[in-house]
């Protein structure tokens, strides 16, 4: 999965999208643009291509930034170059 850099302010965790008390931004990863990740819920986010967002629903299979597989989440904020796609590595 190619990553895209994006400008602008690092997102929101997807968890204090949804919970006011728990509003909090998401880190850059190091060494991968356009990911972040918020080491207190184990989750993380990376702009994708919008056509891409539109076929991933939540719950779908998602490969990570790591090459690991990921489930995704919620879509996010429009970014150049995409859409913040939120995802989490799976439980094994």
């Amino acid at each position: 999965m190619e990553s895209q850099h994006s400008s602008g302010p690092n997102p929101l965790c997807e968890v204090g999208r949804t919970h006011p008390r728990d509003r909090h931004r998401m880190r850059p990863v190091a060494g991968e643009p356009g990911v972040w990740e918020c080491p207190k819920h184990g989750l993380f986010a990376q702009v994708v291509a919008k056509e891409m967002a539109d076929r991933i629903e939540r719950g779908d299979p998602f490969p990570m930034h790591n090459g690991r597989e990921g489930i995704a989440g919620r879509t996010g904020d429009e970014r150049p170059g995409g859409i913040i796609l939120y995802y989490r590595p799976t439980t094994e």
